[in-house]
């Protein structure tokens, strides 16, 4: 994806960025949503062994 940027990105040392607007905001997206999933996990197993010891 964009590989006239990514070449840029190289050649000018990092002047121009090497990821798009674009991609930097669906990489975001995307780890949110891991952390999000992961985060979920956690708290139904936090449920599921409150529920055990309590119940």
């Amino acid at each position: 994806m964009g590989i006239i940027r990514k070449s840029m990105s190289v050649t000018t040392l990092g002047v121009v960025d090497f990821r798009s607007d674009k991609e930097r905001t669906a990489a975001y997206a995307k780890a949110t949503k891991k952390q999000a999933k992961l985060q979920t996990k956690l708290m139904k197993q936090q449920a599921k062994l409150a529920k055990k010891m309590h119940g």
